[in-house]
């Protein structure tokens, strides 16, 4: 009995202080688990930040685009006799001219020949490191109408 009783005894030190091992343990991976916890919700807003800012430039990009081919669809309407180079122009998103806008198309008509014309249409946007360039040819001809 004596050998029962001696083993209960220990078998109940090692339960006392295997608990208290384990409360220290169950502390300190607790503050670990925080802190794993923290670096990846962190990580995770560094980025959902960097993907919403990579998607408004990607958005801002488009408009440019959509600006600069609509403008020149426009210029290709135009008498090619009277097309000329223009000044900076502010405009909004849908490429309405306003001094508050985020967009600034710019357009540069160069002769290249008689009949000739070289248009190059820059729209730069919000945050673009480079401006969304085009550049088209546009035919003159002769400037005479045929008459039938």
């Amino acid at each position: 009995m004596d050998v029962a009783r001696r083993s209960l005894e220990v078998n109940a030190r090692l339960l006392v202080h295997g608990s208290r091992a384990r409360r220290g343990f169950t502390i300190i991976s607790m503050l670990v688990a925080i802190i794993l916890l923290a670096v990846g919700m962190m990580s995770l807003a560094t980025a959902s930040a960097n993907t919403i800012t990579m998607q408004t430039l990607a958005q801002n990009r488009t408009n440019a685009i959509a600006i600069a081919r609509g403008y020149l669809e426009q210029v290709r309407t135009r008498d090619p006799w009277t097309v000329v180079s223009e000044p900076a122009v502010r405009l909004d998103a849908d490429g309405t001219a306003s001094s508050t806008g985020m967009f600034q198309r710019t357009m540069v008509v160069t002769v290249t020949r008689q009949n000739l014309l070289r248009i190059d249409l820059t729209v730069a946007y919000p945050r673009g490191l480079q401006p969304v360039a085009l550049t088209t040819s546009f035919f003159r001809g002769n400037g005479l109408v045929a008459v039938p």
